[in-house]
C-alpha cells in the first residue's frame, strides 16, 4: 500500500506521540522533500551554513536544499562533537552507524494508531506533503527539480497527492480517467484561486 499525503497542520498531532529524533527527521523532510532515507544518513559535513548537501541514495544525483536557521539551530543541537563524520541521528545500539528508515517509519505507524489516523501514513508522506505545497507556492517544473524526479508525470501524482488522497483502486491498476477528471478538477481550483478571485 503506498504512503498518502498528509495534511501539513496534522502533523503536530503526530509529532505529541513520537521520539524528538523522528520528529527531528520528519521536520527536515517536510522542509526540504528530502526522502527520509537520506535525511537519517545525514553528517556533519553534509551541512555547511543553512544548506544541507548530500547525495541522494536512490538516483545517485547531488542536491542541496536550504533550511531555515530555526531547523539549524535544532540539527546543531543534536551533535555532541566536532567530527566530521558524525551523524546528526545515530543508530540507538549500533555504535559509528545511523538511524535506520525502518525505525522512523515505526515511530510513525505508532503515532498513527494513538491518535486514531487509519489512513496509510509514513514518513515519506512527509515528501507528498511538502510536493503539494511547492507546487502551489512554484509550480511543477520546480517541483520536479526539487524532487529530483525524471519524469513529469511522477511529480503531477506527488504534487496532487493531497486530492488522491481517499483514492482507492477497484485493482492494482489505476482507471486513469478518474484520476485525470480529479487532477483537471483540481487544476481548475487552483486557477480559479490565483486568478480570478483575485480580481474580485
Amino acid at each position: 500500500m503506498k504512503s498518502v499525503y498528509l495534511s501539513a497542520n496534522l502533523y503536530n498531532k503526530l509529532y505529541a506521540h513520537m521520539t524528538y529524533d523522528n520528529v527531528l527527521i520528519l521536520r527536515i523532510a517536510l522542509e526540504t522533500g528530502m526522502r527520509v532515507g537520506d535525511v537519517v544518513a545525514l553528517q556533519r559535513r553534509n551541512l555547511q551554513k543553512r544548506t544541507l548537501n548530500y547525495v541522494a541514495q536512490k538516483t545517485g544525483k547531488r542536491d542541496k536544499k536550504s533550511i531555515s536557521q530555526g531547523l539549524y539551530n535544532l540539527l546543531i543541537r543534536q551533535l555532541n562533537t566536532d567530527l566530521p563524520s558524525e551523524y546528526f541521528f545515530k543508530h540507538r545500539t549500533k555504535k559509528g552507524e545511523h538511524r535506520t528508515r525502518q525505525a522512523v517509519w515505526k515511530n510513525v505507524k505508532k503515532a498513527c494508531k494513538e491518535i486514531g489516523l487509519e489512513i496509510n501514513v509514513t514518513p515519506h508522506s512527509a515528501r507528498k506533503t511538502y510536493a503539494v505545497e511547492e507546487f502551489h507556492d512554484k509550480g511543477l517544473t520546480i517541483t520536479q527539480k526539487e524532487l529530483q524526479h525524471d519524469n513529469p508525470s511522477t511529480t503531477v501524482l506527488y504534487a496532487f497527492s493531497d486530492v488522491l488522497v481517499n483514492e482507492k483502486p477497484k485493482s492494482h491498476l489505476w482507471d486513469f480517467e478518474i484520476l485525470a477528471e480529479k487532477i483537471a478538477v483540481r487544476v481548475v481550483e487552483l486557477l480559479e484561486e490565483r486568478y480570478f478571485r483575485n480580481e474580485n
